[in-house]
C-alpha cells in the first residue's frame, strides 16, 4: 500500500479541526462573570469599611467626618482624608455618633449606601445623605472627648550672664458632635542676673454651641491676664457672641467670632489720687486658623482684641502665630511669635508709660494627647 493511501489528506486534517473547535465551543461555558466583591453582610464585627465610587473598598478605622471630608484610618495607607462624595458605601463596626440637620443626633452602627442613611442603635433610623452633617466616633467614655497639647520651651545661660527664660502652654480640647470648649494657658518668666524681667500669664475659656455645621453660639468665653511689666496686677474679661466656620475641611479650619463683653482691670500702680481699678463694657472680636502646609507642617494663628474705653485701654489684642513640625510619634518642635499690644497704658505712679507693645519668639517642644 502507498504512503499516500495512509497518511490523512490536507483536507481531512483541516475538517477535524474544524471539528474540534466546534465541540470545544459547545462544552465551554463562556467567559467567568465575576461578582463585584463586598465585605460579609449586613455589619462588620471587627472593622469598618469604606467604598469608593470607583468600587474599591478599604479597611480600617473611621475617626471623623467634617465639611465633606471623611477622615479613614487605614493599617496599610495610615491615616486618609477622603471626599465624601466619593464615598458610596459605609459600613461600620465601631459605633459613631452622626448629627444630621434640625440638630438631631443618633449614635449606633452606621450603613451608608448611596443616599440611604442608616443608623443601627437602640432604635434603628433612618436618613438621607443629604441630611448628614458630621461624623464622629462614639465615645467609650468621657476621657474620649478630650484632647490636648503641652509645649515647653527654654533658654538658660550662665557665666558673665545669668539668664533663664522659660515659656510654657497648655491646650485642652473638649469635643463633641455639637459642642466644643478650649481651655488656653500661656505664660513667660525671664530673669536676668537674679532681676525678673518677665512674668506673664494668660488664661483663656471659650465653649461654643454648633447651630448647624457652619454657624456656632458662644454662650460663654473668658479670660485672666497679668502682666507686672504692662501695670496690670489682674485683669478680667467675660462675654458671649457668636461665630462662623468659614473653612473647614481636610486640609485648612478658619473660623471667626465677635460679640459684646466686660472688661475689668486692676493696676499694679496708679497716680495719687487716681483708682487702681477700672471697668468697661467691650466689644470682642476673634479668628482661629490652622493649616497644613505639607504632611509634617501646620501653621496655627490665633487672634483675638476687645475695643474699650480709654481710661481702659481703648483696644488690646493678643495674637499667636505659630509653626508645627512634625518630629516623631506624638511629638513637635513648635515656633511661635507672640504679640500682645494696649493702644493707651495706664500711667505709672512715676508718671512713666509702659510700652504699647510686647513680641516674644518661643521655640518649644509640644507633646500632643
Amino acid at each position: 500500500m502507498s504512503a499516500a493511501l495512509v497518511s490523512p489528506s490536507r483536507a481531512t486534517r483541516f475538517l477535524s479541526c474544524l471539528l474540534l473547535v466546534a465541540a470545544t465551543s459547545v462544552a465551554w461555558p463562556g467567559p467567568v462573570a465575576w461578582a463585584e466583591w463586598e465585605p460579609p453582610p449586613p455589619m462588620p464585627d471587627e472593622f469598618d469599611w469604606v467604598q469608593l465610587v470607583s468600587g474599591e473598598w478599604l479597611k480600617g478605622e473611621i475617626r471623623a467626618m467634617y465639611e465633606d471630608s471623611l477622615e479613614f484610618d487605614s493599617e496599610e495607607l495610615d491615616l486618609l482624608s477622603l471626599d465624601f462624595e466619593d464615598v458610596r458605601m459605609i459600613r461600620s463596626a465601631q459605633k459613631l455618633s452622626v448629627r444630621v440637620s434640625r440638630d438631631r443626633v443618633a449614635t449606633g452602627k452606621l450603613l451608608v449606601d448611596g443616599d440611604a442613611v442608616t443608623v443601627f442603635g437602640e432604635v434603628q433610623q433612618r436618613f438621607t445623605r443629604g441630611e448628614l452633617l458630621t461624623i464622629t466616633r462614639a465615645a467609650r467614655s468621657r476621657r474620649d472627648y478630650w484632647s490636648g497639647d503641652i509645649t515647653l520651651g527654654g533658654n538658660f545661660r550662665s557665666g558673665n550672664t545669668d539668664q533663664t527664660e522659660i515659656s510654657t502652654a497648655i491646650t485642652l480640647k473638649r469635643r463633641t458632635i455639637v459642642s466644643r470648649a478650649t481651655l488656653d494657658y500661656l505664660a513667660t518668666l525671664t530673669r536676668n542676673n537674679g532681676v525678673e524681667s518677665a512674668n506673664n500669664h494668660r488664661l483663656k475659656l471659650n465653649w461654643d454651641r454648633f447651630v448647624n455645621d457652619r454657624l456656632f453660639i458662644r454662650p460663654l468665653f473668658g479670660e485672666w491676664y497679668r502682666d507686672p511689666f504692662q501695670n496690670i496686677e489682674a485683669r478680667f474679661t467675660g462675654g458671649t457672641g457668636v461665630g462662623y466656620q468659614l473653612i473647614d475641611n481636610k486640609k485648612t479650619d478658619w473660623s471667626v467670632f465677635a460679640g459684646p463683653a466686660y472688661q475689668s482691670t486692676k493696676f499694679f500702680e496708679v497716680e495719687e489720687g487716681t483708682s487702681d481699678t477700672e471697668g468697661s463694657w467691650a466689644f470682642s472680636i476673634g479668628t482661629d486658623y490652622e493649616t497644613a502646609i505639607t504632611k509634617w507642617l501646620d501653621f496655627t494663628y490665633d487672634y483675638s482684641a476687645q475695643i474699650t474705653s480709654e481710661a481702659a485701654g481703648r483696644y488690646n489684642h493678643h495674637m499667636v502665630g505659630s509653626l508645627e513640625f512634625d518630629l516623631v510619634g506624638s511629638l513637635e518642635l513648635d515656633l511661635s511669635l507672640v504679640w500682645d499690644r494696649i493702644e493707651s497704658p495706664k500711667q505709672n505712679a512715676d508718671g512713666t508709660f509702659p510700652e504699647k507693645d510686647d513680641y516674644r519668639l518661643i521655640l518649644g517642644l509640644t507633646y500632643d494627647f
